[in-house]
């Protein structure tokens, strides 16, 4: 196995198995699951998951078949294309980080900060099975076009954002892309230092939300 072909695939933000499987379809260009899962010494269960993503992706096209098969024609205009997804997600949270950076000028001032975490995970339906149970009609969410249909399920006030967020009162929750869009890995940033979910709530008030 080329070592470095998967370490690429893996600094490009893929998983140990994502990036065995990706490297064992380069090589084959053409096969079926068990196929795949053998080349890329990843268990089966784990190679049907990782395809369908693929195929969602467009890396892999899925083939009619029985069993169904697998084909990547040209890897240089994968990688091409999961290079370009890269630069366009770092440039998306590039820009969704100056818009929050001007929101909590207090990290400056605070000689400690406490409580603050990240929450990963897949489905960015899951932030609203976490929080459910702490929004009411205090809280105000921040919603995009994009993340409308999974932010609304949460109680509270919906308000129009250049970004997402759910401001509850015990926390601010901001996913550094927006929840309805397609993604590998849905990051949540949650704050909740009393002093940053005190600014952010002026903030909202000077703007009559």
């Amino acid at each position: 196995m080329d070592e470095a072909l998967v370490s690429l695939l893996r600094d490009l933000g893929m998983s140990e198995y994502e990036a065995k499987t990706l490297y064992a379809l380069f090589r084959l260009r053409e096969g079926d699951a068990k196929t795949i899962s053998e080349h890329a010494g990843v268990p089966r269960t784990k190679v049907y998951e990782i395809l369908e993503e693929f195929v969602r992706d467009g890396y892999v096209t899925e083939l009619d078949t029985r069993p169904r098969r697998y084909v990547v024609a040209d890897p240089i205009r994968v990688l091409r294309l999961i290079i370009k997804e890269k630069k366009e997600g770092l440039e998306r949270i590039e820009k969704r980080l100056e818009t929050i950076g001007k929101l909590i000028p207090v990290l400056s001032e605070n000689e400690e900060i406490t409580g603050n975490y990240i929450l990963r995970f897949k489905r960015p339906e899951t932030l609203v099975g976490i929080i459910g149970d702490e929004t009411d009609e205090k809280t105000i969410i921040g919603v995009t076009p994009k993340s409308s249909d999974i932010l609304h399920r949460l109680n509270g006030k919906h308000v129009k954002s250049p970004f997402d967020f759910i401001l509850t009162g015990k926390a601010v929750y901001i996913p550094l892309a927006p929840l309805g869009e397609p993604a590998r890995e849905t990051t949540v940033v949650v704050f909740q230092d009393p002093n940053i979910v005190d600014v952010f709530r002026r903030w909202l008030n000077e703007r009559g939300v």
